[in-house]
């Protein structure tokens, strides 16, 4: 009697039991959401469930390869690609840039003034800097010519020229220099003097170099001036005439320039910026070298460093 007692609970039981599993199977399947239900159809059901977009490390660092050693003050190199720096020293420092001034200036120049005008040169801005005459007492030039004397050969006078034209137009263009760094974020960014002369007032740092320098692009008539090895020019009478070589040394030693711009006063000593177009033009790196005694040297060796330190493809 006992022996059909405990069969009988152990039946029960397990008929219980299929009972209650069977109800939360069914209310387990009425309230799990299947791709139709969403409007995703069933093959498309799992890539539902990944990342909208995979983020690209590209370039990857080689470690195998160690930093460079450099004597400048500050230096920096910027992938365009990634928006990441690949090295930097100092890069906040604030320094004297010297001509480096002149893209900027150039930018404000091309914002504010008509280059199809004729442009007469003063006294006054002729060899400001002690280091001999560009041009001449009441020269006249193009204002293309003469946007091209200020970039290709980095001439002071052309730069202090453009300033005096400014300012009989009532427009004041350190002021608009200084405005447009600050639209840029260049918040460690001071302008006094339009050439860039002033080694103790005036003062920019690599970060913000790399700011501007990446703004510079759009402005098609400054990369086409600062890529151009050497140039000729006249004045508007024919009369005078100006061979102008570039400054920038490494054109025809790292392929592949887009921009770059040299500057040196005793202050600052040597300055350069440089954006060059790598991994089959797909992506660009700027390299910044402020307060440097080698500065063509050091811009090569961190182009070439960059190239070697990291995996781009």
């Amino acid at each position: 009697m006992r022996l059909r007692v405990l069969i009988l609970t152990i039946i029960s039981g397990i008929i219980i039991g299929g009972a209650v599993f069977f109800i939360f199977l069914k209310k387990s399947e009425h309230n799990k959401i299947i791709p139709a239900q969403m409007n995703i159809s069933p093959d498309r059901a799992q890539a539902f469930l990944l990342p909208v977009s995979e983020i690209n490390y590209l370039p990857i660092r080689n470690f195998s390869i160690p930093e460079p050693i450099l004597g400048a003050k500050a230096a920096a190199i910027f992938d365009v690609k990634s928006g990441r720096f690949l090295y930097s020293k100092n890069p906040d420092e604030r320094l004297p840039i010297a001509s480096v001034t002149k893209l900027m200036t150039a930018v404000v120049i091309l914002d504010n003034l008509d280059l199809s005008q004729i442009y007469t040169v003063p006294i006054e801005d002729i060899n400001v800097d002690g280091l001999g005459a560009d041009l001449y007492k009441d020269e006249q030039l193009r204002g293309e010519d003469l946007f091209k004397l200020m970039l290709i050969k980095s001439s002071n006078d052309a730069a202090l020229t453009f300033a005096s034209a400014a300012q009989k137009l009532g427009i004041d263009l350190v002021a608009r220099m200084n405005e447009k760094a600050q639209m840029l974020g260049m918040a460690d960014t001071k302008f006094t003097n339009p050439a860039g002369l002033d080694d103790n007032d005036a003062f920019s740092t690599a970060s913000d170099l790399v700011k501007l320098v990446r703004y510079v692009q759009k402005y098609d008539l400054i990369s086409e001036a600062l890529i151009t090895k050497s140039a000729d020019i006249t004045s508007s009478d024919g009369k005078i005439k100006h061979h102008l070589a570039n400054t920038d040394q490494l054109l025809g030693q790292i392929s592949g320039i887009v921009i770059g711009k040299t500057g040196y006063t005793d202050g600052a000593l040597g300055t350069m910026v440089l954006r060059v177009a790598i991994n089959d033009n797909k992506d660009d790196i700027i390299s910044v070298v402020l307060g440097s005694n080698d500065r063509f040297g050091e811009t090569k060796t961190l182009i070439d460093w960059s190239k070697k330190a990291y995996y781009w493809k």
